[in-house]
């Protein structure tokens, strides 16, 4: 039982983020070209195309991007549901119940979100895939604070992972308000570039802190046994 949890709370959160830079990297390589201001645009550009625009199945230039569309949808389906299980084995390592059980739910609606991306390719249907987006942002800002709360109050859990969920909520708040009441990025070329990279700065801050989690969990099971 402990090496069951012992894999998905410390050793598939490593796996997974390693295997979606991968073959989004390999996305990248692949995509046709393309963006919202520049449809003649060669190729994929890091600060003007969206993650999305790899999960379209026509790229922005009119050509067919199914391989990257294929690549980045199963990038999305492997964290997707190493989130749902990673919160979902360790419901029961907390003491407080109710507040377990909510940071659970929002933890794996997160993960929840992000296959529902993967399955919505934006060009296709672009409504759900935005809800799902959404949801991906708003249920982990959720989760990161009920898990901070958790983290202080449960004895022998080392408080610097639960600055990581403050970190990690603060950093979702504030690209929240930038998608929200941030320019259109459509809007101008300038405006495009913002939401892009700031995309990708809390995609990337969310691995990281998600992996930095994993990891103080399997410190605190050690301390357990």
């Amino acid at each position: 039982m402990f090496m069951k949890s012992k894999f998905w709370i410390v050793e598939m959160p490593k796996y997974s983020i390693i295997l979606f830079c991968l073959l989004n990297i390999v996305a990248m390589f692949l995509y046709p070209g393309g963006s919202i201001h520049n449809k003649e645009q060669v190729g994929y550009v890091f600060t003007k195309n969206f993650f999305s625009d790899l999960g379209t199945t026509i790229s922005y230039s009119g050509s067919e991007n199914m391989v990257s569309c294929i690549l980045f949808n199963i990038s999305l389906c492997i964290c997707g549901f190493t989130f749902i299980m990673l919160f979902y084995t360790v419901r029961s390592l907390f003491k407080f119940k109710s507040l377990s059980f909510f940071a659970t739910l929002f933890g794996v609606l997160g993960g929840v979100c992000f296959i529902g991306v993967a399955f919505t390719p934006a060009n296709l249907l672009l409504d759900l895939h935005i809800l799902f987006a959404h949801g991906i942002f708003r249920c982990l800002l959720i989760a990161s604070i009920l898990y901070t709360i958790l983290i202080f109050k449960t004895e022998g859990f080392d408080n610097k992972y639960a600055y990581g969920f403050v970190s990690l909520g603060v950093a979702v708040f504030i690209y929240v308000m930038i998608s929200e009441v941030g320019p259109d990025p459509r809007s101008h070329p300038g405006a495009l570039v913002l939401q892009v990279v700031s995309q990708k700065a809390i995609a990337l801050w969310i691995l990281l802190s998600i992996y930095l989690y994993s990891i103080g969990l399997g410190k605190y099971i050690y301390k357990k046994i």
